[in-house]
């Protein structure tokens, strides 16, 4: 082998391996096989009882909700209630406890100019 310059050269020239050139994708169409011949699954009968039931079902669960929301408002009203009650009712034991504590600071000034 010789090079371009003249001189003896000891590596054979670079050449590339075969390979098989990649093929194309080609979108080949996937075959079902229909088994029902133009026949429906399920009769019309059916599938208005089913879309029946589930109709029935949603509204039930509907109500079902407004109904829980409408407890648990309710308890807590009553616990609000509740709650406003014993706070009520704590007021008004300071404050007669208040007013009997000033009629007795009245009561003990009133002996201690009494004594003088």
């Amino acid at each position: 082998l010789v090079s371009v310059s003249g001189a003896p050269t000891l590596q054979p020239p670079l050449v590339f391996d075969k390979k098989k050139p990649i093929p194309l994708k080609l979108f080949t169409p996937k075959i079902v096989e229909v088994l029902d011949y133009g026949k429906k699954r399920g009769s019309p009968k059916q599938e208005r009882e089913r879309e029946r039931l589930k109709h029935k079902y949603k509204k039930e669960f509907k109500g079902a909700l407004r109904e829980i929301r409408k407890d648990t408002k309710f308890l807590a009203r009553e616990k609000l209630t509740e709650i406003m009650s014993r706070d009520l009712e704590r007021k008004r034991k300071v404050k007669e406890l208040f007013g009997s504590l000033a009629t007795q600071e009245g009561e003990w000034k009133a002996m201690k100019r009494r004594k003088k």
